[in-house]
């Protein structure tokens, strides 16, 4: 029960960001871009996962790889708590910020009639998986790199993740370079992988998965460090 608790107080910290810093504002305007390319025929099923992933990282960004929060982490570490119990509570948190975002652009979609309810549900699903692995990366690279290597996740999900890393890996040929894009498509949460968990895509959730317990894992173990 102790543990559960400083997960939640971990967690509560994402209401005061989302009142005291532009973590809405941020996840508000992404909504609204999600909103309008669903409107313009945007398939839903990769939309609500773009858009899920891209609002998780905002949320770790403004909850746990700021350069604020990581000098608090050794003054955090020496209350009576884990850093399990803190890259779990942040985790959630992150995930909660991409979660909200995810059920207002499906109501607003589905009020607008753009799907139907069983597309809407599947998106859905699909989004919070997605979140979950985008949260648990962003977290090992804000906890190594701060808001850089967040910034560097962020740009990677809402442009080249798209790509399938089979269509880069057949046009690779013998070029080092895109063997290499290919490679790091396969292994990093990506849009084009998680879009085919509203299909129930075993690989994919458990991609989805690997990422989500070894990201809250890995940053845990990167807490404990004595650097840190």
């Amino acid at each position: 029960m102790h543990w559960l608790r400083c997960v939640v107080a971990e967690w509560q910290l994402l209401r005061s960001r989302l009142v005291r810093s532009r973590l809405g504002i941020w996840l508000l305007l992404l909504g609204a871009a999600g909103v309008w390319l669903a409107a313009r025929g945007g398939p839903l099923t990769v939309l609500a996962p773009h858009v899920a992933m891209l609002g998780a990282v905002l949320g770790v960004a403004f909850t746990a790889a700021s350069d604020g929060d990581r000098a608090a982490l050794s003054l955090i570490l020496t209350h009576p708590t884990t850093p399990l119990a803190v890259a779990t509570g942040r985790w959630l948190a992150a995930l909660t910020a991409a979660g909200t975002l995810v059920l207002a652009l499906l109501f607003v979609t589905g009020a607008a009639s753009f799907g139907p309810a069983g597309l809407l549900v599947r998106a859905g699903a699909a989004a919070c998986g997605a979140a979950a692995a985008a949260a648990g990366c962003a977290l090992v690279a804000g906890a190594a790199g701060g808001n850089v290597l967040a910034g560097v996740l962020f740009l990677y999900i809402a442009v080249p993740s798209v790509v399938s890393a089979d269509t880069l890996g057949a046009g690779a040929g013998a070029a080092a370079g895109p063997t290499a894009g290919a490679l790091v498509l396969e292994l990093l949460p990506g849009v084009w992988r998680y879009a085919a968990l509203a299909r129930g895509d075993l690989v994919g959730w458990l991609h989805a998965t690997c990422w989500a317990v070894g990201g809250v894992a890995g940053t845990a173990r990167l807490l404990s460090r004595p650097a840190m």
